[in-house]
């Protein structure tokens, strides 16, 4: 099995990520220095994310027969790659004050995003394991990060129990699929299951499930979401800014490949289970984060509705191929930069004040009369999740509804707008406390230290995100043009 240059030049942005662990490695061994691998995880992730630029002439390209690389694989890339240096910026100012081993953060931090980067260009099923462990794995040990800390050690073991039973169901299914196809290649797997006889074709669908069960736990979709609020409310919120977005995200984008290469609209039971599983989702997500006085439960059970929301696009991957993914690409976008934004303030807030740790959502209340920046670009990210127009969470809510219309799914359709009314309720709820007179301490008091932080890194990336959501949300043309362009190489 060679490799030609094409292939290495595609394999490029993945090697550099490679180089920058390995080189961690060595400085952590040799000197340890927090400041100098901060900076250089964030070069090394920088660099990779420019080396996508040169994908674009020579994609799409198969990699080994285990890897598939196209020009939406280069987008949802790029997504992890900007949580991921997101994440490394948050995260100097917030372990300034750690009292253990801060460089090993950065480390985990950068073997997740190799695997989530690889789990978006698996077409095999044995790269697609090893990929989505990899990308798990630093997670546990990410949670967990602030161990002398009750709530974090809990949420990290929790995690970490549910995820190894939903892993061994993803490589049960793996084992029945294989058994019987022969082949572990998703293209080849569908071509194997059009000939097969009945009986074979029960087990083959058996083991899908079992792979479906393992992937709607990793993205918090009902009823597999029992794990999410405790494992939000224990995380520190500067994990959250990652784990909320580059698990879900490539998680999403290979459950997308699979579902495109093994038809679930001819299983007649699988898509109802999956429809299901949708209005589920949308509806219990946003009816349960109405009761929620945690602003980190809150936005786990708002993940929750989130996805839902997005499931919708697999419902009719047959149909409409492209424009779903030209819709979730859109809605994908704007989750990102929302959940950068919110655990970004969260953390900001936090590291401020280690006793009251920003968790509570009493705890902005005021904020905008002592910090009107920080509150104007949170209101402007609940404002986007919620689908509100001028914002680019109403252009993917948009899309989806027109996929909605299109494809005549009325009872999804009707679930849907009582979701995004209920949701609507519930980012105006937060919106509203940010902006009320200010009865606490909190506000005026402990968040002194962050008017000088106006020009910082974090403070920077925050606002950036923010105009992000606005600017593409007035004007997304740009955006949708590229998306398109993008389609015509599929």
């Amino acid at each position: 099995m060679t490799t030609n240059l094409q292939q290495l030049i595609a394999f490029s942005p993945f090697l550099i990520v490679l180089f920058t662990v390995i080189a961690v490695v060595f400085f952590i061994a040799y000197n340890r220095n927090h400041c100098f691998v901060s900076v250089f995880s964030s070069l090394g992730l920088i660099s990779s994310l420019s080396s996508l630029y040169f994908l674009n002439t020579i994609v799409p390209i198969d990699i080994n027969c285990l890897f598939y690389i196209n020009n939406y694989s280069i987008f949802y890339i790029g997504m992890i790659i900007i949580a991921s240096i997101s994440t490394c910026i948050f995260a100097y100012p917030s372990l300034l004050k750690y009292p253990f081993n801060k460089e090993e953060f950065y480390l985990l931090i950068l073997i997740s995003t190799l695997g989530a980067m690889s789990l978006i260009i698996s077409n095999h099923m044995a790269s697609f394991l090893v990929s989505i462990e990899l990308t798990s794995l630093p997670i546990f040990g990410l949670i967990g990060y602030s161990s002398y800390k009750k709530q974090s050690l809990e949420a990290s073991f929790k995690y970490v129990i549910l995820s190894g039973v939903t892993s061994s169901f993803l490589l049960l299914g793996i084992a029945w699929v294989y058994s019987i196809c022969g082949s572990l290649n998703f293209i080849s797997i569908n071509k194997a299951f059009n000939i097969l006889s009945l009986s074979e074709k029960t087990v083959v669908l058996f083991g899908i499930s079992m792979i479906l069960l393992s992937l709607l736990f990793k993205l918090s979709i009902v009823p597999f979401h029992l794990w999410t609020p405790d494992v939000y409310e224990g995380t520190p919120a500067l994990v959250l800014s990652f784990f909320s977005t580059v698990g879900k995200i490539a998680t999403f984008y290979v459950l997308l490949n699979l579902l495109t290469c093994f038809s679930i609209s001819d299983h007649k039971i699988l898509y109802f289970l999956i429809s299901l599983c949708t209005i589920f989702s949308m509806l219990f997500g946003n009816l349960m984060a109405l009761f929620q006085k945690n602003f980190k439960r809150f936005l786990g059970y708002s993940s929750i509705s989130q996805m839902g929301y997005l499931f919708i696009v697999l419902l009719v991957l047959d149909n409409n191929y492209i424009f779903s993914l030209e819709a979730s690409t859109i809605y994908l976008f704007a989750y990102l930069f929302s959940n950068i934004v919110c655990f970004g303030i969260i953390d900001l807030i936090s590291s401020s004040d280690k006793k009251n740790d920003a968790h509570l959502i009493s705890s902005y209340q005021g904020l905008f009369w002592s910090h009107p920046i920080l509150s104007t670009v949170l209101t402007l990210v609940l404002l986007s999740l919620a689908g509100i127009p001028i914002t680019l969470g109403f252009i993917g809510k948009f899309y989806i509804l027109s996929i909605i219309v299109k494809e005549h799914l009325w009872m999804i359709g009707f679930s849907f707008l009582v979701a995004t009314l209920l949701g609507v309720y519930c980012y105006l709820r937060v919106i509203i406390t940010l902006y009320s007179s200010s009865s606490s301490l909190f506000v005026q008091k402990d968040l002194k230290i962050l008017n000088n932080l106006v020009y910082t890194p974090s403070k920077i990336v925050i606002v950036f995100s923010g105009l992000i959501l606005l600017i593409l949300g007035i004007y997304p043309n740009p955006l949708i043009s590229l998306l398109k362009l993008s389609s015509l190489f599929e």
